[in-house]
């Protein structure tokens, strides 16, 4: 045997070991847990619910879902921040945990950044800038003319202090250069009611929520806090097209593990996302919460968007000055 041959077949030799350590062990041999930090019933846990039935398909082992709520959602993403980052424990995390939440409550018990494995976005819903169908505002031009020639602010609702409607609209009036006061509900449901009775000027909200309504005549989109228009709604503007290119948001959701998760197995999880998001039947359970199922970032863009997304609504609540006691 040439010289070359059997030093290239003893560096191989010397080599295994390392490559057999260097792969990743078999996983999942047993249940993933898939938590989620808020209570059954609401969107994060409905999108989970997807995930985990998708998983289970894709990997053969049970997802099940565990529903940690508490705390503004701190609870459930705490427990995961302090998980091994071994596969078997994952978070189907939002931007109220994941976006919002880090600005809102300063003293986290855990670094929404660097304490996490971000895996991949899940899917997303933009937020709507909303008014009764019976008011005088046909488009967002004509909206903003008549709050600044007006003497008071107007008025826009939002599901709740602190949430992505609420800071949305803290956002649009400033980017605007108008005046408005915040009015805040519990919940969505009440805003919208207080809309169609004309008891406030707009609601700042997740499209998804109001959608019956708009198609019924009743509530009017003016434009929705996007970077392209909504396939449901194509006649709806968006604020960019508006002149307001800054002003996107929405509620999104993504899956993530405590730190520490192997490179391989994200990568693997990360093309299941894939996989799931291509899938008609996911696409449409998707659409009817309001969602468009998208994991087309790999691992790495949705870290860099999950550290944007909380440095942006933290500048947000510190302009507004948003507090939560």
């Amino acid at each position: 045997m040439p010289n070359f041959s059997r030093r290239a077949v003893a560096l191989g030799a010397a080599a295994l070991p390392f490559a057999a350590s260097a792969q990743p062990a078999a996983w999942p041999t047993r249940p993933v847990r898939t938590v989620v930090a808020f209570a059954a019933g609401g969107p994060a846990d409905l999108v989970a619910r997807i995930v985990a039935s998708s998983l289970e398909r894709q990997f053969g082992q049970p997802f099940p879902v565990d529903n940690r709520a508490g705390a503004g959602g701190q609870i459930g993403t705490d427990f995961v921040a302090k998980a091994p980052g071994d596969g078997y424990t994952l978070l189907v995390t939002s931007s109220a945990a994941h976006g919002v939440g880090p600005g809102l409550y300063p003293n986290q018990p855990y670094d929404a950044v660097r304490d996490f494995t971000h895996i991949g976005l899940i899917g997303v819903g933009p937020m709507a800038f909303l008014v009764n169908a019976q008011s005088p505002y046909r488009t967002l031009a004509e909206f903003v003319a008549a709050a600044k020639a007006r003497g008071t602010p107007m008025t826009f609702g939002s599901g709740g202090t602190g949430g992505l409607g609420h800071l949305s609209g803290e956002l649009a009036y400033r980017r605007m250069g108008i005046e408005m006061t915040h009015v805040p509900y519990r919940g969505s449901a009440p805003a919208q009611a207080d809309l169609v009775a004309r008891n406030i000027d707009v609601i700042v909200d997740n499209l998804a929520g109001h959608a019956a309504l708009i198609r019924s005549g009743t509530l009017r989109v003016l434009a929705i806090f996007a970077a392209a228009r909504n396939p449901s709604f194509p006649e709806v503007p968006t604020f960019p097209e508006e002149g307001f290119p800054d002003l996107v948001a929405s509620a999104w959701f993504g899956l993530c593990a405590g730190a520490g998760l192997p490179p391989a197995l994200v990568t693997r999880l990360n093309a299941a996302l894939g996989e799931m998001a291509r899938t008609p039947e996911v696409q449409q359970r998707f659409e009817t919460l309001g969602l468009r199922a998208d994991s087309s970032m790999t691992p790495a863009e949705y870290a860099a968007f999950v550290a944007s997304e909380v440095a942006r609504w933290r500048e947000v609540i510190r302009i507004a000055g948003v507090r939560m006691d």
